[in-house]
């Protein structure tokens, strides 16, 4: 026997007592209908497409993600091209300006403002390239001053020292850099040819020192009362260092004879060993060296 409160008999599901009963056709218990729909969708899809839907989503491609931007090079970082175009114009402003004190005024300012590109160029370090930043004007600048109100001998030797200092400080920082590129380009040849006018200058520059200092003439073929000029040591020091020896200017101490020999050899050492090298490199990278085990 079935009680009246308790649903129908066998047979009869739809039988509903007189008491108020949850209707026969309600969802089962623990199931709404978004869910039974989310069920019904879910047994129609293949296993594939189940898969696809529950796996996390993929990473965005790399081009899209936010990545931090690159560091941009410094300002003239390897513009070797232009500090080969000032010094070319330093040799010029030599010649046309002669040996008056604004003449070498404005050629020391020219081989300052090389020597500091020289070094931005070069990337050397922010510590050593505040301290350039700092000493290059103050030493120019002592340099114009004793040039103005010194003596004349006190002031070719002033700038005869100072720009000694130049190209020696500019060619260190240059083959520092060169020999860190990772592919000789053209900024590679261009700077090997800055360092070979610069140990030119350099020459020119004892050249001078060696004539104020041992206080004779230092060409054989220029005696007082006449003078030498700068452009004359420069024009002496190029024809010695490319051995091209025309035979107007020569040395007439023995001071200044082995300096020029000694110009005359390591220019050639240095054509015929970094310059030829970059030559036959242009184009390709530098061999990394192997660790050894």
């Amino acid at each position: 026997m079935y009680s009246k409160g308790f649903g129908g008999a066998p047979g009869f599901p739809c039988a509903r007592p007189y008491a108020q009963a949850p209707p026969c056709a309600s969802p089962p218990v623990g199931y709404s209908d978004g869910e039974m729909d989310d069920r019904e969708d879910r047994e129609a899809q293949t296993p594939a497409e189940v898969a696809a839907a529950a796996a996390p989503p993929a990473p965005a491609p790399a081009d899209e993600a936010d990545e931090a931007p690159a560091e941009k090079p410094p300002r003239f970082a390897d513009s070797y091209g232009l500090v080969l175009v000032l010094l070319v114009t330093s040799y010029f402003v030599m010649a046309a300006a002669g040996n008056h004190h604004y003449g070498r005024m404005l050629g020391l300012i020219v081989l300052a403002t090389t020597t500091w590109l020289a070094l931005r160029a070069s990337q050397v370090q922010r510590r050593l390239l505040r301290y350039a930043m700092a000493l290059i004007p103050v030493a120019t600048l002592a340099a114009l001053v004793l040039n103005l109100l010194g003596s004349e001998n006190l002031g070719r030797t002033v700038a005869a020292v100072i720009t000694g200092i130049l190209v020696v400080v500019a060619p260190v920082a240059i083959v520092k850099r060169l020999a860190t590129h990772p592919v000789v380009n053209l900024n590679t040849f261009y700077g090997a040819i800055c360092v070979y006018l610069l140990i030119a200058m350099f020459f020119a520059s004892m050249f001078s020192l060696d004539a104020v200092l041992g206080g004779d003439a230092f060409f054989a073929q220029i005696q007082p009362p006449q003078k030498s000029s700068s452009i004359d040591y420069l024009y002496f020091s190029l024809t010695t260092i490319t051995t091209v020896g025309y035979g107007d200017l020569t040395a007439g101490g023995s001071v200044g004879r082995m300096l020029a020999v000694l110009e005359a050899v390591l220019g050639q050492l240095y054509l015929i060993t970094v310059v030829s090298l970059v030559v036959q490199n242009l184009g390709k990278a530098r061999r990394r060296k192997q660790p050894i085990d």
